[in-house]
């Protein structure tokens, strides 16, 4: 399976963390996400996205995503996120199929702000993954902890 990342799983500690496994940084390949648009969630350090015909969204792929790995993957997203398929561009590649998580309709109250990995990286990662454990153990969803 291949996911699409727009937010703090981008980031390959945060990932590997997730998955219980490491993740060579070049597996994480660039890719782009169009007609969706990244925005920063009221009261937290982490985004959504949302579908906006007139934007693109940066982000990552992974490939080779087992099924277990994709339950952690849900466990962390937690229930206030729904796993759909859709396509992102891959460089020099095209269009190919990924799995993406998008907020239930209702759930998130956004700011409209643009997020940006390196500048959570900067503010909020070490303090995320204190927050999420070095033992995560994937049955928990991490989006309050985020």
């Amino acid at each position: 399976m291949r996911f699409f990342f727009y937010g703090t799983l981008m980031d390959r500690d945060v990932v590997a963390r997730v998955l219980a496994r490491p993740v060579i940084r070049e597996a994480l390949k660039p890719a782009v996400l169009r007609r969706w648009r990244r925005t920063c969630v009221r009261g937290a350090s982490y985004p959504v996205v949302l579908r906006d015909k007139a934007s693109e969204v940066d982000g990552v792929t992974l490939d080779g995503i087992s099924k277990l790995e994709s339950e952690r993957l849900s466990a962390y997203e937690g229930p206030r996120y729904s796993l759909i398929q859709t396509f992102a561009a891959l460089p020099a590649q095209g269009p190919r199929a990924v799995f993406l998580f998008v907020p239930r309709p209702g759930t998130f109250r956004t700011t409209g702000e643009e997020w940006s990995l390196a500048v959570w990286q900067e503010k909020h990662k070490t303090k995320f993954l204190a927050l999420l454990g070095r033992d995560w153990d994937g049955t928990a969803g991490a989006a309050n902890q985020r």
